[in-house]
């Protein structure tokens, strides 16, 4: 355990003494893959513009399940590009995310209306970096995943269904083994179209970002057609070439059902 600690806080040091983020390089995957439509959506803003501004990435993937997920994603990310800029200078990181979440969760109700909700649904990832710190908010089974000297960590929390059968098993409501048969488990248990969220995810503080780090926001279209291992075989130091080798290695596997894959991949400079 004292070695634990040690080694803990010296990766610790590590960071805080590494080279901030001065600029970012983006690689873009968005693939309709073998579904009849694209109901993946996502948007980057002007790195150009990171120093005064941040770079905010944001993926929204449409429920395929449901009608209209294309609109709803659309509509989730058209909203939150357009809002981002109105905020500039007024508020934090962390306070931005949550404003923009709020225009999404109001453009899509009402894109909507009272009838359609929870008949179409998106889900939604966000983050901003800004002075080599990373806030970000996410709503579903979407994901962000920070790589860093060849370790993947996943940095935010799913909302599915199999996390509250987690909890009904150690309250010992349910046996164990049904937080792995349930044919529930997928499903998700907040996302925009239901109305009132159930659930948001966002850190207690931003993530501190150093040279050499890679951000991935992607669909779970990437995610459940490549292994960890797989991912990280296709990751290196560009953004864009890394996007194109995760391609060609969903390409490989030949699913005949593969969903749409979108990512967005940020490497820090």
């Amino acid at each position: 355990m004292r070695f634990r600690r040690k080694k803990e806080r010296a990766d610790t040091d590590s960071v805080l003494t590494a080279k901030p983020v001065e600029t970012v390089r983006i690689g873009k995957l968005h693939e309709q893959g073998e579904r009849s439509g694209q109901q993946d959506c996502f948007g980057v803003s002007d790195e150009a513009l990171m120093e005064t501004h941040g770079v905010l990435a944001v993926v929204a993937d449409g429920m395929g399940g449901l009608a209209d997920g294309d609109k709803v994603s659309t509509a989730a990310v058209a909203s939150i590009l357009d809002e981002f800029f109105l905020y500039q200078g007024k508020c934090t990181p962390e306070q931005m995310l949550l404003m923009l979440a709020q225009k999404a969760v109001e453009g899509v109700n009402e894109l909507l209306g009272p009838a359609g909700l929870s008949k179409s649904g998106s889900t939604l990832v966000m983050g901003l970096i800004r002075e080599s710190a990373l806030s970000f908010l996410t709503v579903g089974d979407s994901r962000i995943v920070l790589y860093r000297q060849g370790i993947l960590m996943q940095l935010n929390r799913e909302h599915i269904y199999r996390n509250k059968l987690a909890l009904d098993a150690v309250n010992g409501e349910i046996p164990l083994q049904e937080i792995y048969t349930d044919s529930r488990g997928s499903g998700l248990t907040s996302f925009l179209g239901m109305g009132a969220l159930q659930y948001v995810d966002f850190p207690a503080e931003p993530v501190r970002l150093v040279a050499g780090d890679m951000l991935l926001f992607m669909s779970d279209g990437v995610y459940n057609a490549l292994s960890n291992e797989e991912l990280v075989n296709c990751l290196g130091a560009d953004p864009e070439e890394s996007a194109e080798q995760i391609h060609r290695a969903i390409q490989e596997k030949g699913y005949s059902n593969q969903d749409n894959y979108t990512a967005v991949i940020i490497g820090c400079q």
